[in-house]
């Protein structure tokens, strides 16, 4: 079970945005399961990706990631070869830009593809099997910050 319930995205462009994420997402094992005018909902059977259309008066301001906020939403794939086969099947044929590198890039422990959907959100699939253990990178850095202090 995820501990994440749900995550709730704005989007600027809802019908672009909905025609997007139905080409991504059942690649990453989220399937749509409706599709009203208020919202979309999709999900992997323990959490939730809810699209919703931004409300006209809020529309002239844009998002941007470096501003308070979400900055990028990551979703698990099981292997870097499943990573390489989505820039091959989906983002090339649908002329879907990576970030950074011309395509997937990083090693056994964390190997990635960051892109943008129609509202400059940045996703990013990622293969990073001990992410979250204590005892891999990140979480070995030093802590050098007293957020108290």
């Amino acid at each position: 079970m995820s501990l994440i319930s749900h995550i709730e995205l704005n989007v600027s462009q809802y019908r672009t945005s909905i025609q997007f994420y139905d080409l991504i997402f059942p690649f990453m094992g989220l399937t749509r399961l409706n599709c009203t005018q208020e919202y979309t909902a999709y999900t992997d059977g323990c959490s939730k990706i809810i699209l919703c259309p931004t409300g006209k008066q809020y529309l002239p301001s844009k998002f941007h990631r470096k501003k308070s906020g979400i900055n990028h939403l990551a979703l698990y794939g099981e292997t870097k070869e499943k990573i390489d086969e989505f820039y091959r099947t989906v983002m090339i044929p649908n002329s879907i830009q990576p970030l950074y590198k011309n395509g997937p890039f990083g090693d056994d422990d964390y190997y990635a593809v960051f892109f943008e959907d129609p509202d400059r959100l940045k996703l990013e699939f990622v293969c990073a099997p001990n992410y979250c253990s204590p005892d891999h990178w990140p979480n070995t850095l030093p802590n050098n910050f007293d957020p108290y202090g």
